[in-house]
């Protein structure tokens, strides 16, 4: 059983009350000044829950607080599919200045011209960024680094799982959460066929089958309103999640709810953040932009949420960064990815989950 963490000093900003606030804002385009025409206002689209309260807390704050002519508007999305739809359906009057997104969706995104390439002049802290999350081709370098995890109740599972193959476990059998339409399943289907020997990149069918062969012990594919809290809530006891966000919930439910490194190893995955091409507020922008992959940002971010580091210049307290993907136990046990293979693959990846496990 892990060691119960202490405990973290709540955010000022709750996910609820924040998706509240800004549902509006989400819907309108962003003003460029205030009444005196002295402030800029632009928007990021970002990821709603434990992560918008960690990132306006800690990077969108501070930032307003240096830079007073500039204003910040959070919208809150559930993934990176919705970024993609809401860009494609903005493009003549774009619906933010700035947008995260994963790095497996976000070339489609670039070649779409949805994204503009970044001026090195306006975003210096591009030359200091490690090289997992450096800028591909001019366009929107990482902002965090994650990995999959194995989250389980610690007052509801007698047995704490250390595999991946503990997944099909009859003792879990029909307490599993397993939301994995997205890129969780992408980097499960990773994970199995490093198990099972195959290579990902020649035949996923195996990882397939075997997930086929885990559909029947599954309680829910999507769990409401997020995996986290149903494994808190003990609506379902075993479920697959990202590490960041399971390490904030082990410390917000006291221990209740922990992630696990499994065994066989995990798989990193990266959000970039990104200028939205035709922004008629790019220098403000790319500006944010530069402040949110700084050392100074990235430390407080990632010390509250518990992603690594993508700003080698970055210095994490050992204790958050045991915890993180940065760790030496995570970086030993580091499947190899080809995101960027991964990229014109990912959409038929996630049909076949849909098609073949969650409705086979």
């Amino acid at each position: 059983m892990p060691t119960r963490p202490r405990r973290r000093r709540p955010l000022a900003l709750t996910a609820t009350a924040a998706l509240t606030a800004v549902l509006a804002a989400s819907c309108a385009s962003p003003d460029t000044a205030d009444g005196n025409g002295d402030t800029t206002t632009i928007t990021f689209m970002g990821f709603y829950g434990t992560f918008q309260d960690a990132f306006t807390e800690q990077v969108i704050k501070p930032f307003e607080d240096a830079n007073p002519g500039i204003k910040v508007t959070y919208v809150p999305i559930q993934n990176s599919s919705e970024v993609l739809a809401k860009l494609r359906a903005s493009t003549s009057r774009p619906a933010a200045d700035v947008a995260l997104m994963d790095s497996s969706v976000a070339p489609t995104a670039n070649e779409e011209g949805l994204f503009a390439r970044l001026d090195p002049e306006l975003v210096p802290n591009l030359d200091r960024l490690v090289d997992e999350a450096a800028s591909k081709d001019g366009f929107g370098p990482g902002l965090t680094l994650d990995s999959l995890s194995i989250l389980y109740n610690t007052e509801r599972v007698d047995t704490p799982p250390t595999s991946w193959n503990d997944l099909w476990d009859e003792e879990y059998r029909g307490r599993l959460a397993m939301p994995i339409a997205d890129t969780r399943g992408v980097a499960l289907i990773i994970a199995l066929s490093q198990i099972l020997g195959t290579d990902y990149q020649q035949d996923i069918d195996p990882a397939i089958d075997r997930l086929k062969e885990l559909a029947p012990a599954v309680e829910t594919w999507q769990p409401a309103p997020d995996v986290y809290t149903a494994v808190q809530s003990g609506e379902a006891d075993i479920a697959v999640g990202w590490n960041a966000r399971g390490q904030y919930y082990q410390d917000t439910s006291g221990g209740v709810v922990a992630p696990v490194l499994p065994e066989e190893g995990t798989v990193t995955q990266i959000n970039t953040i990104n200028l939205v091409n035709n922004s008629p507020r790019a220098e403000a922008a790319q500006k944010f932009i530069d402040y949110a992959i700084s050392a100074e940002a990235q430390q407080a971010f990632d010390e509250a949420a518990y992603y690594a580091p993508v700003n080698k210049d970055t210095e994490l307290a050992p204790e958050v960064r045991d915890r993180t993907t940065a760790s030496a136990e995570q970086q030993a046990r580091q499947i190899p990815v080809d995101w960027s293979w991964l990229t014109t693959r990912y959409t038929a990846w996630v049909d076949r989950i849909k098609q073949e496990v969650i409705g086979g």
